[in-house]
């Protein structure tokens, strides 16, 4: 490995565990970058907090490096078509835009959606990472519009707890997670 050099001095050393976290709640956010995904029938939508005490909060490096820590991913299979109106009715109905017409055409830029505002509830859900320890992360728990958001008209979803195809530990091939209870010691 190569030396840093003299500018190694400079570097204050990060201190483990102290990331800052968005709290679930309502925010309005802004849409940032939109990739459609045609193989699979979806937008990823990539987002940043546009108002109050955590505006940008995604806009730092790790933000940068992480996209997938504040995107959303909006189908439009055909059994999704209600849902992904819906987002896009909250869209219109935020930056008083047209674009649920619009897609009633033949063509749609979905670059047009880069730079509106949206409406997001943000709750937790735990994960069990690599090593098997059960974390919580972000999610979109719903999409509202932004006039929703400022009347306080959502509510914050209880932490999503780690779902039962997730409770058991697969990385041992042949060995199931127990309850402790069936146990004869």
């Amino acid at each position: 490995m190569k030396a840093f050099g003299k500018a190694y001095e400079n570097i204050e050393a990060a201190s483990g565990g102290n990331f800052k976290k968005l709290p679930a709640g309502g925010y309005i956010a802004e849409i940032k970058a939109v990739e459609d995904v045609p193989a699979k029938e979806y937008l990823k939508v990539i987002y940043d907090i546009a108002t109050g005490e955590f505006k940008g909060f995604y806009s730092d490096d790790w933000g940068k490096d992480h996209p997938y820590a504040h995107c959303m991913y909006w189908s439009y299979k055909e059994a999704n078509k209600i849902y992904f109106k819906a987002n896009m009715a909250a869209v219109d109905k935020t930056n008083l835009t047209d674009f649920n017409e619009q897609l009633k055409g033949k063509t749609f830029d979905e670059k047009q959606l880069v730079g509106q505002r949206i409406g997001l509830v943000i709750g937790y859900e735990e994960y069990r990472t690599d090593r098997g320890e059960i974390r919580q992360r972000t999610y979109v728990a719903a999409v509202r519009s932004g006039q929703a958001i400022g009347q306080g008209d959502f509510s914050v979803p209880e932490v999503k707890p780690l779902g039962a195809d997730q409770t058991k530990n697969s990385s041992v091939p042949g060995f199931e997670q127990v309850n402790a209870a069936d146990l004869p010691f």
